[in-house]
Formats: structure tokens, C-alpha cells, sequence
């Protein structure tokens, strides 16, 4: 309906666009004339009408096939998209414990005096990582 709306809409502006008067030499000259000039006028007009018509149907289509693509996609890629986001955090994870693990080996193998320089320059020891430096390091198991 509302596409029938459209199209006679555009046919009354193409119309009153198309629409002008005869030339005042083919309005002298008679009917003969009058009604060629008529003939070809609706002519033109339908064949903009058809155009335009055809241009409405291409549009519409357009519409109709990008609203499906844009709706299954989106459906199957959500499982997979909360699939990747759950692997991106273990990942995350992994690779704090892993700098962890390096920063409670770093304060294994730091000497006496560079442990007090780096308590003074830090304040109190506020790493968990680097506490408790002689205990093995330990990492979760693999997924």
C-alpha cells in the first residue's frame, strides 16, 4: 500500500513537472500537431514512470536483502564473538600469572642490597608477587 502511495505520488509530480504548455507555433498549426506533441509528451512520461518505477523495485529489494543479511550474521556471530571474548580474558589471565611468576623470580635472584633499594624507593612491599620469593613458582594448569 504504502509503495502504491509512493509511486502515485511520483506520477503526480512527474506530471506536473512534465507538464507544459505547446509551444505557441504547434497551437497555431492545428490538432494534427497538437496531438503528436501530446502523444510524444505521454510517452516521455511513461517511460520516466517505468524508470522511476524500476528504481523503486531496485530499492526495495536492496532493503529487503541487506535487513536479512544484517539479521543472520549477527545471529550466528554472537555465540562466536562471546566465544572469543571468554579466550581473550583467559588469556589475560594467563599472561598476568605468567608476569607474576617473572616478577617473583626477579625477587629470588635480586640481592640483599637491591631488595632494600627497591623497598625504599616503593615503600612496603605491595606486590603479591613478590612475596613469599622462595616458595616454587606455581601456575594453573593448562585448558
Amino acid at each position: 500500500m504504502r509503495m502504491m502511495t509512493t509511486a502515485l505520488s511520483l506520477l503526480v509530480l512527474c506530471a506536473a513537472l512534465g507538464y507544459r504548455e505547446a509551444p505557441s507555433s504547434v497551437a497555431a498549426t492545428g490538432g494534427v500537431q497538437d496531438a503528436v506533441y501530446l502523444d510524444r509528451r505521454i510517452s516521455m512520461l511513461e517511460t520516466r514512470l517505468n524508470t522511476i518505477e524500476s528504481s523503486i523495485r531496485t530499492l526495495e529489494q536492496q532493503a529487503i536483502s541487506q535487513r536479512s543479511l544484517s539479521t543472520s550474521p549477527q545471529s550466528l556471530r554472537d555465540p562466536e564473538t562471546a566465544l572469543l571474548r571468554s579466550e581473550v580474558e583467559l588469556l589475560k589471565a594467563r599472561v598476568r600469572e605468567l608476569e607474576c611468576g617473572i616478577v617473583h623470580l626477579d625477587e629470588r635472584t635480586l640481592s640483599a642490597s637491591a631488595k632494600e633499594a627497591r623497598k625504599r624507593a616503593s615503600g612496603e612491599l605491595s606486590d603479591p608477587c613478590r612475596l613469599n620469593p622462595e616458595t616454587p613458582v606455581q601456575f594453573s594448569p593448562r585448558r
